[in-house]
């Protein structure tokens, strides 16, 4: 990795958690160091990479809706957080260039680095300095599938141009970029060898889990549950392989994996059963920096109020500031910024200790209908959307073709499902990126007249392309010197 990631250690999860692991150079832990009391160091590193991942995920929706049309952040003090993301987003140094990349290398440098000192304990009868067979393949389980998040992450803002997914003991390594099927296949072999470990870990983790994993009607606190969560993330990057190019095996792999996971006919119900990362206003802890109490800058795109009938949509009447949301009230005062206009503000997350899921039904529900569809199943894909539109849309949701016939029309159909059923979820650009139905996205005329282009990637940080080119690597893309952006 780049040099910026060597202070990105896990002495952020020692901070987040408040403790102390007696390190002596916390921005460099010494895994050795840690072993003089592992089981408890182990726990306060695992629970670090957890809360590390959290405080990630408001960056990642701001980020991810303006790419994607789903926001405006009208920062009124900065036009940049609009003309970056939406003009100048080819620059390395523009507003939201770059997002997704050190801080998520961080967080894997931090799960590495537990991994390690996991590995290093020895195996026995649980004591403060031993962890046993099952507590070990727990750890590493947990930690395993978080990387693969996180790597998720980092290849879905970046797309075409690939990204780095070796790790070594060398902080300052500049190690080589991948191709984004190759970032996929390793992520989702990643997730493999993380139920793995999961499978003999036992009935319980030794280490704290927090409620995201057990208050929304999910298990994930415990190992077999966990179980259930891992696949769910194999089931996402499974069928976004098979939408890159992978086809109907993957779907097919996307399918079995769904089957290993809570998924239920979508009702009302059971939409938002899964796992969710939290915020509370405990001393120490941190807000949902993407709520409408913690964030009153995010705006709903014109292009999302002017879906035809989207008003009568309660997904819509659900997460737009109006009177029918947790925000009550409804907020129709334009609002503009460099040369564009918004109207409402998004209520997706009302409070700023609102949860915000990390994979639930409603989503699994359409990965099915995409899987189905993909391998012969249309008629059961058709069904699937239904139920989305009926127990989460209402009687009044809007559809773009009810009964798809075609490739085409599904596409479009399910485009607009999860636009509505994952708002503010960071899914709709990398949607429409991985159909091929980015310019979809840039219709609106006021964007038109601003100059604005949806960008096909956000590119890589000025300081990975100057660490490349100290070292005399060939520039990748995105970089001065590298092929540009498609």
């Amino acid at each position: 990795m780049r040099r910026i990631l060597a202070s990105l250690v896990t002495a952020a999860a020692v901070t987040l958690t408040g403790c102390s692991l007696d390190l002596t150079n916390p921005n460099a832990p010494n895994p050795g160091a840690a072993l003089t009391n592992p089981r408890t160091a182990t726990s306060q590193m695992i629970v670090g990479v957890l809360a590390t991942y959290r405080d990630n995920r408001a960056v990642q929706i701001r980020a991810f809706g303006s790419y994607g049309r789903e926001t405006y952040y009208m920062f009124l003090t900065d036009g940049r957080f609009i003309t970056g993301p939406y003009r100048s987003w080819r620059q390395n140094n523009a507003f939201e260039s770059g997002t997704q990349w050190g801080a998520r290398y961080g967080n894997y440098r931090n799960a590495y680095v537990a991994m390690k000192t996991v590995n290093a304990t020895p195996t026995g009868a649980p004591t403060p300095t031993a962890l046993t067979g099952p507590e070990k393949a727990g750890a590493l389980g947990v930690l395993k599938t978080f990387i693969a998040l996180d790597m998720l992450a980092i290849i879905e803002a970046r797309g075409p141009i690939g990204a780095v997914v070796d790790m070594t003991d060398d902080v300052n390594a500049v190690l080589p970029i991948v191709s984004q099927d190759s970032v996929y296949k390793w992520i989702s072999a990643m997730l493999d060898e993380a139920k793995g470990n999961l499978d003999t870990a036992g009935t319980s983790f030794y280490f704290p889990m927090h409620s995201g994993f057990s208050a929304f009607n999910v298990a994930a606190n415990r190992p077999a549950g966990f179980v259930q969560f891992n696949r769910a993330i194999k089931a996402r990057v499974e069928a976004k392989r098979g939408s890159l190019g992978c086809g109907a095996p993957c779907y097919t792999n996307a399918l079995t994996a769904l089957g290993q996971t809570w998924i239920a006919d979508l009702t009302a119900a059971n939409r938002d059963n899964g796992v969710y990362v939290v915020y509370s206003t405990a001393s120490g802890d941190v807000l949902n920096g993407a709520s409408f109490q913690g964030d009153r800058n995010f705006y709903v795109h014109p292009s999302i109020d002017s879906i035809s009938g989207v008003a009568l949509d309660e997904r819509y009447a659900r997460k737009v500031a109006i009177s029918t949301s947790a925000c009550t009230t409804p907020y129709t005062s334009p609002q503009k910024e460099v040369g564009v206009t918004a109207t409402h503000r998004a209520c997706t997350y009302f409070s700023n200790v609102s949860p915000i899921p990390i994979i639930r039904n409603e989503e699994l529900v359409l990965l099915r209908a995409e899987a189905r569809w993909f391998t012969g199943d249309t008629a059961r894909a058709r069904t699937d959307l239904a139920a989305v539109r009926t127990g989460s849309g209402g009687a009044n949701a809007v559809s773009a073709v009810p009964t798809p016939a075609t490739d085409s029309e599904f596409v479009s159909e399910v485009l607009l499902q999860r636009t509505l059923s994952l708002y503010q979820e960071a899914q709709r650009w990398v949607d429409y990126r991985r159909f091929g139905r980015l310019a979809a996205l840039n219709t609106l005329q006021q964007d038109l007249a601003a100059n604005f282009t949806v960008a096909s990637a956000s590119p890589l940080p000025n300081q990975e392309c100057d660490a490349r080119a100290r070292r005399g690597q060939p520039a990748p893309m995105s970089c001065p010197g590298g092929a540009a952006l498609p």
